[in-house]
């Protein structure tokens, strides 16, 4: 037998005596729900059995990052923002640093009658440390590379994340954030790439990057060839 409930129908056509079914859930149909087995007379023994369900609104959209800047200097502090529609339950967002995952921010519990839609939001502040330049001869291995990323600084404002970062050999990373509700929703932001605004180092060989030798030298040597000449 099926009794009607508000928010909620009842597929008997996948309905039998071990399982229901139920279709067209709204978030406020979320709670407890229990299962119920009872013996026939004249004892009428019953047990009962109950699971927490949570019916999840998941946002519309993507995450949404914004970084304050491209490019870096060693010693700057580089802020980022990742945004999130509303959802039910509030979503959390993890922070992600070329595949390493470096914080998280988890969004604070609300009354189980609360059945409220609420957005997030995290701030994210990296600073690029001061480190002598990587040496030549050296080989970076994947291991090497992931104990670079230091762990989270903790910080009086906890709707700020701070992070201190180690600059990677080539200079660059990527940035991006995810947004999770419990285990059956995540979705990923666009990536966004920070490099190194670093000057180019002279070649030791007298020659720029197009292989060309630089003017001066080339003056030089014209100006000997005519002294000797004459």
């Amino acid at each position: 037998m099926v009794f009607s409930l508000p928010g909620a129908s009842v597929d008997l056509t996948q309905s039998d005596e071990h399982q229901v079914r139920i279709v067209n859930l709204n978030r406020r149909l979320s709670g407890d729900y229990q299962c119920e087995v009872s013996a026939d007379a004249p004892l009428f023994h019953t047990d009962i059995r109950s699971a927490p369900l949570t019916v999840v609104d998941p946002p519309f959209r993507a995450p949404r990052i914004t970084v304050s800047r491209g490019n870096y200097a060693r010693g700057d502090v580089i802020k980022a923002s990742c945004t999130v529609d509303e959802a039910y339950p509030a979503p959390n967002i993890t922070w992600i640093l070329d595949e390493h995952k470096i914080a998280e921010t988890v969004a604070d519990p609300v009354s189980e009658l609360d059945f409220t839609e609420r957005g997030a939001s995290s701030q994210l502040e990296i600073t690029v440390l001061e480190t002598e330049q990587y040496r030549v001869g050296l080989t970076y291995t994947s291991n090497s590379l992931a104990r670079a990323y230091h762990h989270e600084e903790p910080s009086k404002n906890h709707s700020v994340v701070r992070y201190t970062l180690v600059p990677p050999p080539s200079g660059q990373f990527e940035l991006g954030c995810v947004s999770t509700i419990l285990d059956i929703y995540a979705r990923q932001s666009e990536r966004v790439s920070v490099r190194e605004d670093a000057p180019r180092p002279a070649s030791v060989t007298g020659e720029d990057s197009a292989g060309a030798a630089p003017t001066l030298s080339l003056t030089l040597a014209t100006c000997a060839c005519a002294y000797h000449l004459l």
